[in-house]
């Protein structure tokens, strides 16, 4: 949890947490075939990716955006 930054205070799933530092383990293996092509680690990290927990941003006139 070291790693994590200190401005998120404690809000962010630990579980996330340890899998993103499990896959980071694998990006960093010193035999290159041990470590896994681009396409496995997105698929590892897919399932963290959540919406924001906020009311979805809608476009208005002022942002577009």
């Amino acid at each position: 949890m070291e790693c994590v930054d200190a401005r998120l205070n404690g809000e962010y799933p630990p579980k996330a947490v340890a899998k993103l530092a499990a896959v980071a383990a694998l990006c960093v293996q010193y035999e290159a075939d041990f470590r896994p092509n681009m396409s496995i680690v997105v698929k590892a990290l897919q399932p963290l990716l959540n919406p924001p927990r906020s009311a979805p941003q809608t476009p208005n006139r002022n942002n577009p955006y």
